[in-house]
């Protein structure tokens, strides 16, 4: 049956109570005095042992039962070491995550060939099924070291489900998501559990998508033991991009080690990653000690077009009135090339961006 042949009915909440019994650890914030400080999960929550999760299905009930979210979701908790066991019931003053699976899609799948770009981007926007939240001590608490990533993640996940072939139908599209939306590291990184992210960022067998998720996390977090794992992760080629990203939430101290990255033409993909780490740190810090290195390899036409991207933003995040005469010359010559290229219109939008920010000699932070 499809989503949209039910009846109109008044939405009803199926709870359904899960127990997850947790060894928790408590972690160390990093207190860097030049980035910012690190997001300490709520007092208390690091600490729980038990934690309830509820579902909700709204009208999508006569469609799917919270069981079968249930289903999914347990294994995955086990993958990372949280004990589930089914319970009829759970304290409300406890920390509960709350599943909302109300907006069900009527079928998920590749979009046909001829539908154009602009005409597809018209249309419905392809949003997650389902929605996560948390609860604690009967309160709705908003993310705070997974809010960058909690939605994007999911609608990442959803660009996957819509590759799949042939079209899902909603109770398999609400299952695949589950199962690849990464629901246990990120609520293990925003309730401080950053123990059990670096045990299974340690294991073999941990598949290379979830151990990127999780050095990103190190990042956001920026949790002091999560800083010497990042810096040696920069010598695994699989994982070096993210760590080198994810150090740029550290402050100076990361800047030794992504300074020879940038400069090494090797690999134009871990430049990037290395100067978008470098931009965030010019952005927290102001610090423009290398802004002559930046400005220099902003002006190489040789160098890989993203890259110069990357450092022309780092030159904004950081004014210096050093560089302005460099991004004027650059900014002379670029609006004569025509070309619809992707990377040069970004390029152009970071060197117009930087050459604002310079002439007013200040930044804000919505990096």
């Amino acid at each position: 049956m499809e989503l949209n042949t039910f009846p109109a009915c008044t939405f009803m909440k199926v709870v359904t109570v899960v127990y997850c019994c947790v060894v928790m650890g408590t972690s160390a914030g990093a207190q860097l005095s030049d980035s910012r400080n690190s997001r300490e999960p709520l007092p208390g929550v690091s600490d729980i042992s038990l934690v309830g999760i509820a579902v909700d299905m709204g009208a999508a009930q006569h469609f799917m039962q919270p069981q079968a979210i249930i289903g999914v979701l347990q294994p995955r908790l086990e993958t990372i070491g949280y004990r589930v066991a089914l319970a009829p019931t759970h304290s409300p003053d406890g920390l509960w995550l709350q599943v909302d699976c109300h907006a069900l899609p009527e079928k998920i799948g590749p979009r046909p060939p001829r539908v154009s770009q602009r005409s597809s981007a018209k249309g419905r926007r392809l949003g997650p099924p389902c929605q996560l939240a948390y609860r604690y001590r009967r309160e709705v608490i908003p993310w705070k070291n997974v809010d960058r990533l909690i939605y994007s993640e999911s609608v990442a996940t959803m660009k996957k489900i819509a590759q799949i072939s042939p079209p899902l139908r909603p109770q398999e599209c609400v299952e695949k998501f589950l199962r690849l939306y990464d629901v246990p590291v990120l609520v293990a990184a925003e309730w401080g559990h950053v123990d059990r992210l670096l045990q299974v960022l340690n294991r073999p067998e941990t598949p290379i998508a979830r151990q990127r998720l999780i050095l990103t996390l190190l990042g956001e977090t920026h949790v002091a033991r999560g800083y010497p794992v990042l810096v040696e992760k920069l010598q695994d080629i699989r994982l070096a991009k993210e760590a080198a990203e994810a150090l740029g939430f550290f402050g100076l101290q990361a800047q030794k080690h992504l300074l020879p990255l940038l400069q090494d033409r090797s690999d134009p993909q871990l430049q990037v990653a290395a100067a978008k780490g470098l931009g965030r740190i010019a952005a927290a810090t102001g610090n423009s000690e290398y802004t002559s290195l930046y400005m220099k390899m902003v002006a190489d036409r040789t160098l890989d077009l993203r890259v110069r991207t990357q450092l022309a933003w780092a030159l904004g995040k950081a004014p210096d009135m050093r560089s302005y005469s460099t991004l004027l010359e650059i900014e002379a010559y670029m609006w004569n090339d025509s070309s619809p290229d992707h990377d040069l219109q970004q390029f152009r939008e970071a060197v117009d961006w930087s050459i604002r920010e310079v002439k007013q000699g200040g930044h804000g932070d919505n990096f």
